[in-house]
């Protein structure tokens, strides 16, 4: 870690109440969707008046990624330019905002429009705590951070999925009571975080910084967006298509759905905290293949076995090959990435993530229109499998 660059009184970054407060903010970008999932066949019950309410209510859980598609590479540029927390603290306020106004709100057009900002102030938020993780920690300590993110952002995800899961059973509305977490957050950040000393401003300051440390080399970085928005296109079928799988098929209510992905959560923050040591024996291309594969083997037993049980075993399959190709994905960027194209380059990968997560019912909705649910599971692992084994062709090559 490089501690020439931080405050005296500052430099421990390895405590726990630091880590918890850098980690929950990265808690918070998971949130945005999954934990109003369950809520979405009673919110769409509840707007079934409106035409085409059936698309309309996955726009609510998906739309917010669009916008993060789009301004994450935007905040990338700004996280550069004016700092990192003058930027992440703006942007939690108005996500606790955002998130809960969908109480209140009783128009669907309105709460789209909700969503939108709140994928805004979310594109900030996982953009800039991603950032600031890469400047407090440098090497073997940047991927142990990396994987403890994961762990935080998995199993954040899957307390409040549960909660979301029974809250839903209430009543649609209530899940979004949840982002008022935002507040608690925010407060704990304030006293606890700080803005790095980056060695970028130290060039800036004495005109050492050439023209070949500001250029941004997009291209080196595209294998890895490529990835990212297949990875989470695929990863987020399960909100988009297995509560009606669940609910609908099993006959099942939507606290079973709160718990299923709640599974898949706890899942990917178990095998988030294994990246560190399976990076030891296994290269990035064999860790992507061993997730993708995960993924895919979770498609194949909903496809083929019709069951709650079988369910359950899918999501753990799920987070596991997902807890290691996020963790992955970022370590390759962060190894990619000079110190000048950090905020940058991540910005990208993020509006990579969540254009993956916007165009995941466009994809997949067509093929269960065609083929039907269950066979849609089956259709998309098999191609997990096909770009699975791809990764092991070149890593021989």
């Amino acid at each position: 870690m490089q501690t020439q660059n931080l405050p005296s009184n500052k430099r421990n970054v390895d405590t726990f109440i630091f880590k918890t407060a850098l980690f929950s903010i990265a808690a918070t970008t998971v949130l945005g969707s999954t934990l109003i999932a369950p809520s979405l066949p009673a919110l769409e019950k509840h707007f079934s008046h409106v035409d085409n309410i059936d698309f309309l209510s996955k726009l609510i859980l998906t739309l917010p990624a669009l916008f993060i598609m789009i301004f994450s590479p935007i905040s990338g540029f700004m996280l550069e330019r004016f700092g990192r927390l003058k930027l992440i603290y703006p942007a939690l306020i108005l996500w606790s905002v955002m998130g809960t106004s969908g109480f209140f709100l009783d128009n669907i057009y309105l709460l789209l429009i909700s969503r939108a900002i709140f994928g805004i102030s979310t594109a900030f938020l996982m953009t800039g705590v991603s950032v600031l993780l890469s400047d407090y920690y440098v090497g073997i300590k940047r991927e142990k951070a990396l994987s403890l993110q994961g762990f935080f952002m998995a199993f954040g995800g899957a307390v409040f999925l549960i909660l979301g899961g029974y809250l839903s059973n209430l009543d649609w509305r209530y899940p979004f009571l949840a982002y008022l977490l935002g507040v608690v957050i925010l407060i704990f950040a304030i006293f606890m975080l700080f803005e790095p000393i980056r060695e970028v401003n130290a060039k800036k300051d004495t005109d050492l910084l050439n023209d070949s440390d500001r250029k941004f080399n997009f291209l080196k970085f595209v294998p890895v967006y490529l990835l990212g928005i297949f990875c989470m296109a695929m990863f987020y079928v399960a909100p988009t298509q297995l509560p009606s799988f669940i609910i609908n098929t099993l006959g099942m209510d939507g606290s079973k759905v709160g718990i299923s992905m709640a599974v898949a959560s706890v899942s990917m923050a178990i095998f988030s905290l294994f990246y560190n040591r399976l990076r030891i024996y296994l290269s990035i291309f064999k860790i992507h293949f061993l997730g993708l594969f995960l993924v895919g083997s979770s498609f194949m037993t909903v496809g083929v076995f019709h069951n709650y049980f079988a369910t359950l075993v899918a999501f753990v399959l799920m987070g596991a090959g997902l807890g290691f190709m996020m963790v992955n994905n970022s370590s390759w960027l962060f190894r990619l990435a000079k110190d000048t194209e950090r905020a940058k380059a991540y910005g990208f990968l993020a509006a990579s993530l969540f254009m993956g997560q916007f165009i995941s019912p466009i994809i997949t909705q067509p093929v269960v229109y065609y083929f039907g649910l269950i066979k849609m599971f089956c259709i998309f692992g098999g191609l997990l499998y096909v770009i699975a084994f791809l990764f092991l062709i070149l890593k021989s090559k």
